[in-house]
C-alpha cells in the first residue's frame, strides 16, 4: 500500500469514528452506513485486480465521506444541505440531491478505469457500462428505500432513512440528479481524452 493510499485510509477511518460518535440515530446510522460497508470490500477487491489510479481513490473517498456525514446527521439534517437549499429554490434540505449527483460525477471515472482494463473492447462501452452501473445501483437504492418504508416498523427511522421530506417526486429527482452527474462526468472524460490524443499527435 502506497503512502498516499495510507493517508486516504486514515482519513476514512477517522471520519467513520467521528460519524459513529453520538449520531442523530444509531439505527439510522447503521442503515446509512450499509452502502459504505458493501462498497469497501468491492473497492479492495477491484483495487487488487486492476490498476486503479490515485485520482479514482480520491474520488471514491470523497463520495464515501458524504455518506459517512449523512449517516451522522441524518440525510435530511446535514447542515450544508440546508444552507444550499436556496440555490435549489426550495426550503427542504438538499443534501440527498447533492449525494445523488455526486454518485454519478465521482464514481464514473473509477468505473471507467476498471471497465477499460477488464471488460470493454469497444470505446463506447467504456462510457455506457459505468453509466449503466451507476444508474442501476441508484435504482436499487431507491427500491431499498421503498422497502424500508413498507416494512420498517419504526416511523421515525423510516423518516430519517428515506429522507424524502414529504416530496412525492423524491425518487425521480434523486435518479435525475445521478443521471446529470453521470453525463457531466462522461463529457469531462471524453473531452480530456480528446485533448490528450490531440496533444500526443502534436508531439
Amino acid at each position: 500500500m502506497s503512502n498516499s493510499l495510507k493517508v486516504l485510509c486514515g482519513i476514512f477511518i477517522a471520519s467513520v469514528i467521528w460519524s459513529a460518535i453520538k449520531p442523530l440515530s444509531g439505527e439510522n446510522w447503521l442503515l446509512e452506513m450499509l452502502p459504505v460497508i458493501i462498497a469497501l470490500p468491492l473497492i479492495i477487491y477491484f483495487g487488487n485486480l486492476y490498476k486503479i489510479s490515485q485520482l479514482s481513490y480520491i474520488l471514491m473517498l470523497i463520495y464515501l465521506l458524504m455518506l459517512v456525514a449523512q449517516a451522522h446527521f441524518g440525510v435530511g439534517f446535514v447542515p450544508i444541505g440546508k444552507e444550499l437549499a436556496p440555490y435549489f429554490d426550495t426550503d427542504r434540505n438538499v443534501f440527498d440531491r447533492i449525494t445523488h449527483f455526486f454518485s454519478g460525477l465521482l464514481w464514473f471515472y473509477p468505473l471507467y478505469e476498471i471497465v477499460r482494463q477488464g471488460v470493454s473492447k469497444r470505446a463506447f462501452l467504456d462510457y455506457l457500462i459505468p453509466a449503466t452501473l451507476i444508474m442501476g445501483l441508484g435504482a436499487v437504492y431507491e427500491v431499498a428505500e421503498f422497502l424500508a418504508g413498507k416494512f420498517l416498523n419504526n416511523e421515525r427511522l423510516t423518516f430519517l432513512f428515506i429522507g424524502a421530506q414529504q416530496d412525492p417526486d423524491d425518487t425521480s429527482k434523486d435518479l435525475t440528479m445521478a443521471l446529470i452527474g453521470t453525463i457531466v462526468a462522461g463529457i469531462i472524460i471524453f473531452i480530456m481524452k480528446k485533448f490528450q490524443k490531440k496533444k500526443k499527435a502534436m508531439h
